[in-house]
């Protein structure tokens, strides 16, 4: 028998949880976002439209369950993101409440402690952001927690009676048709509750238990075979996303790293809280949690390792590893044994440091609701540009890679949204650019618009002007990490001064394509192409490396029978720069000009600086004392080191006018204990001076220059990396500072 004084504190913790969902709910309905955010919400809201897996409406396996949900709530608000985001929240909310049950069921605490659990996990920034989004996660998590606790039965974690068993089952089984990952946590917890039973029961309890899964199954995947066209049409639908899953795609299982496995561990228990601090905090009260469960009661630990450990395992090797909002179950269990944890101060004490706990969570992930919802995503912002951009004219869509496959379903759903494009050029991994060099040199003369990740290069390949940039404007960017369509930056080329083919190494990762292609001067002469107004007194620079110790090979630069250069190398870097002659070129001399670049005898030399501009505009170059240029893949940043001295030589062909040189660099305080002075020299006139201990940005008035003029960059501190880093390095260039940014304009 339950006593009074249990079944008052029962009713008051449901009452207090949901009063916790009620809130939960009212924080976020006002808060709705402004478009769909990403390809898995696209293709839901498309699926709401007319459901076709095999379009990827949505895409496989299918969620028939979630879609039928989306409709219903989809009748009553007439409005697809909006629609799919409040079926979210309303999840969100039943959560809270099925957090609270089930930590009732697992550490058998009806009290303040279970409300304590809900609190810490509904608050944290993921799960508090995640129920915003337009996608199923939330309403599969809701699902999943609502069988654990169905399945769990009586209030001592003993084995539920058969007809119970059979009901959890059957649900588990509806479940995975919102969501397939809610297998991993609903049928480990289903197979431990059998394994418990007596041997004489196990096999009849199994058996109704496994009849009753596949008849929850069966219930929505039959209607969804047939609806998709039947097993072949399904499984091709169903192949296809799984090679789209596992292609360009980080996990540990197909990348078994350290550093792979690090990461896969930050973004399921460190991400969810968005900042290092919360994390430590909810993370060290979990572990006091689980000590104190692993010397008091293992059986109760245990009981959520069977829960959760099946998800953890599959997401850390099986799933996109930064992807943050996979780990979303995860936030479960570390919420339920951090209140555990917590319990363990005294009430003062727990009862503070519960409420700084969930008022910061709840200010992080406030915030970033906001944030969500006060703008549409980059992608449809970057289609409304266009739109108004490409009034009158068809232009040539240029994506890079990953944006060839991200703006695939955006620009289906917002078809009446976007621009109408002349055609859309392919994108064969890291040779991108060639598609465009292709179009030029066939006559193509419609602007070019290219649509690149800002993490990549590529564009320095061709001379362009600035990007737009569209990007997520979020306080906690990590919540959203792993969304695709993510940030973009949108080129628009009406017709660029010169681009290149292959064989350049004006990035380092053109440079390293150069080198895996065998496509550098060590096999062949390399080509670019300059407009013909260029020979009308443009200025030039010409720049990189001899990688050749014993040979001094003669390196030539032709314009199409209309100019050359040549240039005898020493080893190491070299630069040239000039003005070129003005040519009286007739009619008959095609609009692009072809520059042939090649070595006699055939060497390993990287052409690393190459630009031809016209009057109004100043080249500048890297000279001695610069180190090559490098490059984050991860987040896009490039630099060069300068080391205690960097030569710069500029030239502008133009009527003299005067230059600003702009430079960005990193803080010293990273690699000196004290601020480093730099300096901006004009021979022996100092134009710029500062001394700094911060990133720095830097504006130098330079003298004109209708002839090659020089600069100096120098700092006062240096480091050789081999003899300073208390990290293992071969590297024994000598640094100075790095250098993100340094370039020439107008002033």
């Amino acid at each position: 028998m339950i006593g009074s004084d249990d079944r008052r504190t029962r009713r008051r913790s449901t009452t207090l949880a949901i009063a916790l969902a009620a809130a939960f709910a009212a924080f976020h309905l006002p808060f709705l976002p402004q478009s769909l955010e990403d390809l898995d919400s696209i293709n839901f809201a498309l699926g709401l439209r007319q459901f076709d897996v095999a379009r990827h409406q949505p895409h496989p396996p299918g969620y028939p369950l979630f879609i039928l949900a989306g409709r219903v709530v989809n009748a009553v608000v007439g409005n697809e993101a909006a629609a799919l985001a409040m079926l979210s929240i309303v999840a969100g909310a039943i959560a809270a409440i099925a957090i609270v049950a089930l930590y009732r069921r697992i550490f058998q605490s009806d009290g303040t402690w279970a409300l304590a659990a809900g609190a810490v996990a509904a608050t944290s920034p993921l799960f508090w952001l995640t129920a915003s989004r337009p996608l199923s996660d939330m309403t599969g998590l809701a699902a999943a927690i609502g069988v654990q606790v169905a399945t769990l039965g009586g209030r001592r974690l003993q084995p539920s009676d058969t007809r119970a068993l059979v009901a959890a089952a059957f649900a588990a089984g509806l479940a995975t048709g919102i969501r397939s990952q809610v297998f991993w946590l609903t049928a480990p917890l289903l197979v431990w509750t059998i394994a418990r039973d007596r041997a004489s029961d196990r096999r009849r309890r199994s058996a109704a238990a496994a009849f009753a899964y596949g008849a929850g199954i069966l219930l929505w995947f039959v209607p969804l075979l047939w609806i998709s066209g039947g097993p072949g049409s399904y499984w091709r639908a169903l192949s296809s996303q799984g090679n789209e899953d596992l292609s360009g795609i980080r996990m540990l299982w197909t990348t078994p790293t350290a550093r792979e496995f690090a990461d896969a561990l930050y973004f399921a228990f460190v991400a969810p809280w968005a900042v290092w601090p919360a994390a430590v905090a909810v993370l060290v009260a979990s572990a006091v949690g689980a000590l104190v469960m692993w010397r008091g009661n293992r059986r109760i630990l245990g009981v959520l390792a069977v829960a959760f450990v099946p998800y953890l395992l599959f997401d850390i090797l099986f799933q996109e590893t930064f992807t943050s909002r996979y780990a979303l179950p995860l936030v479960i269990p570390v919420a339920c044994l951090a209140a555990r944890g917590f319990q363990q101060l005294p009430w003062q004490g727990a009862f503070a440091a519960l409420t700084a706990v969930v008022m910061w969570d709840a200010h992080v992930g406030g915030r970033s609701v906001a944030a969500l919802a006060s703008q549409p995503a980059p992608v449809f912002r970057l289609l409304a540009e266009m739109k108004t951009a490409g009034a009158g004219m068809a232009p040539v869509l240029a994506p890079d890679r990953r944006q060839s496959f991200d703006l695939r379903r955006p620009l289906v759903w917002a078809a009446d949204q976007a621009p109408i494009f002349e055609r859309q050029l392919a994108a064969p991994p890291q040779h991108e650019w060639l598609e465009a060099v292709k179009y030029w040199n066939g006559g193509g003369r419609s602007p070019v618009w290219f649509v690149v990740d800002p993490r990549r290069a590529a564009m320095a390949l061709l001379q362009h002007g600035p990007a737009m940039r569209f990007e997520w404007s979020l306080p906690y960017p990590v919540l959203m990490s792993g969304t695709r369509p993510s940030d973009a930056d949108w080129y628009p080329v009406a017709r660029p001064d010169w681009y290149v083919g292959e064989g350049w190494a004006l990035t380092p990762e053109s440079a390293g394509v150069a080198d895996r292609d065998q496509k550098g001067l060590q096999a062949r002469a390399i080509e670019a192409w300059v407009h013909r107004s260029m020979l009308s007194g443009a200025s030039f620079v010409f720049g990189g490396r001899n990688f050749e110790t014993d040979e001094r090979p003669a390196v030539t630069v032709a314009v199409d029978r209309i100019w050359s250069k040549t240039l005898g190398l020493e080893a190491g870097p070299f630069l040239h720069m000039a003005n070129l002659p003005s040519f009286d070129l007739d009619a008959s001399v095609p609009e692009y000009l072809k520059v042939v670049v090649s070595s006699r005898p055939a060497a390993r030399v990287a052409i690393e600086q190459f630009d031809v501009a016209p009057p109004d505009r100043a080249v500048l170059g890297f000279g001695g004392g610069w180190h090559e240029r490098e490059l984050d893949p991860a987040t896009g940043r490039q630099w060069r080191w300068l080391s205690e001295r960097g030569e710069l030589s500029y030239i502008a062909s133009g009527p003299p006018r005067r230059w600003t040189l702009h430079i960005e660099g990193e803080s010293p305080s990273r690699y000196y204990s004290r601020p480093s002075r730099i300096l901006v020299r004009s021979g022996d006139r100092v134009l710029g001076d500062i001394t700094t201990s911060t990133d720095f940005s830097l504006d130098v008035d330079v003298p004109p220059a209708i002839s090659p003029a020089s600069l100096v960059l120098e700092t006062d501190q240096t480091h050789v990396p081999a003899e300073s880093s208390w990290r293992r390095s071969q590297d024994r260039r000598r640094l100075g500072l790095r250098i993100f940014v340094c370039e020439i304009g107008n002033r």
